[in-house]
């Protein structure tokens, strides 16, 4: 089965490093290990110092690099309903490139990657895959987007093959609209499918966990903490952190008061994240290029761990809980705070709106029916009533 990592954090706090770190250590050690950039600015070729294209690249024995190019995903995975979208915007009234442009629905660029790790999982043609991402937001949007995805087919797409099948001939001397054919319904079929394959892969806490890079500073671990909360409100497991870019004692006097911020803040992370594994990642006085530098951050940052390991005591983020007469959702979301939080239930689906982030919940059947009445805050979990 293969093992994935995916490594997020705020820009600049040096993912990219990290991931490649951590990649080719797992490398060295015997894994067949590739690193996947998702980040559209693409620093993966620079941390290796080494040309990179769309297709995974041998770079030495056990070790692959991919720096995923948009264009061509989109056109591998999702060419057949992006041309009848396209058609849909020509027969509106909307011409040339700007048809094509609206056609590529928001999340397209996000799932076009997600499929490329659907298929290496499934095919489990690495034993291990390290997932360079955007920053947080839009590493967010790529781990949200299979449950969006669902949002916007049932709304463009709201009848059937069967049902179209039917009512194309009737319908098309009286309508200037395409009706999707049997290509194209397959091709969402096929579409659903995989995004379902997709969720199950990344919120399988056995094989898939999420880890956090931050910089000692107070914006980077407020940034942090959110991204914690989001990720476990959307099911998926974190079991690291690494706190990078701390300056040594041997820095001089000149970064004195640096080094006493960064000490502080350093404690408020440890104090925040007690329940996974933190790794403490000095600032170098080289830049981390080339193979025998990111060896030497991988060992800093591991030791004698093993990189693919769960590094960490995973619970459950989301759990259903039947005591006595009282049914009740239990969810992680340990920063989150009471004011940010909206709740109801929408025909059988929990909705829960944390901040800007929203997750679609789908209610077993014992709760389908029942309404949140009372939510609190226990211990770093959101506990819901549903009555």
């Amino acid at each position: 089965m293969t093992r994935i990592i995916l490594f997020t954090g705020k820009g600049g706090v040096g993912k990219t490093s990290v991931s490649a770190a951590t990649g080719l250590l797992s490398a060295m050690e015997g894994k067949k290990t590739l690193i996947i950039s998702t980040d559209p600015a693409h620093s993966l070729r620079d941390a290796f110092n080494i040309e990179i294209g769309s297709e995974p690249k041998k770079v030495m024995e056990n070790l692959y690099l991919q720096e995923i190019s948009v264009t061509e995903a989109i056109k591998k995975y999702w060419d057949k309903l992006k041309l009848y979208l396209t058609s849909l915007m020509r027969s509106q009234g909307v011409e040339g490139i700007a048809a094509e442009e609206i056609a590529t629905l928001p999340g397209f660029d996000e799932a076009s990657q997600l499929l490329y790790i659907r298929q290496y999982a499934m095919e489990n043609t690495y034993d291990l895959i390290v997932m360079d991402t955007a920053p947080t937001g839009e590493s967010l949007k790529l781990l949200s987007f299979p449950e969006a995805f669902s949002w916007y087919m049932e709304r463009l797409f709201p009848i059937s093959r069967k049902t179209a099948k039917i009512m194309r001939p009737l319908m098309k001397p009286f309508l200037n609209l395409p009706i999707p054919d049997d290509t194209v319904f397959a091709s969402i079929e096929e579409l659903y499918s995989q995004m379902r394959d997709v969720k199950d892969i990344l919120s399988d806490s056995s094989r898939t966990t999420i880890r956090l890079v931050c910089n000692p500073d107070m914006m980077s671990f407020n940034e942090t903490k959110r991204a914690y909360t989001y990720l476990l409100m959307y099911g998926y497991s974190v079991d690291a952190l690494i706190i990078n870019k701390i300056y040594q004692e041997n820095s001089g006097e000149f970064l004195t008061k640096w080094r006493h911020s960064q000490a502080q803040i350093i404690k408020e992370i440890e104090d925040a994240f007690g329940d996974i594994k933190i790794f403490k990642l000095p600032m170098d006085d080289e830049e981390p290029t080339g193979m025998k530098r990111l060896q030497k951050m991988g060992k800093n940052i591991y030791g004698d761990m093993k990189p693919w390991d769960i590094l960490s005591n995973i619970e459950p983020p989301v759990e259903f809980e039947v005591m006595g007469n009282k049914k009740f959702v239990r969810m992680k979301v340990p920063f989150a705070k009471k004011e940010n939080l909206d709740l109801h239930n929408r025909g059988g689906e929990l909705i829960v709106q944390i901040d800007n982030w929203r997750r679609v919940f789908f209610l077993p059947q014992s709760m389908a029916d029942l309404s949140p009445e009372n939510a609190e805050f226990n211990k770093g979990k959101l506990v819901i009533e549903m009555v």
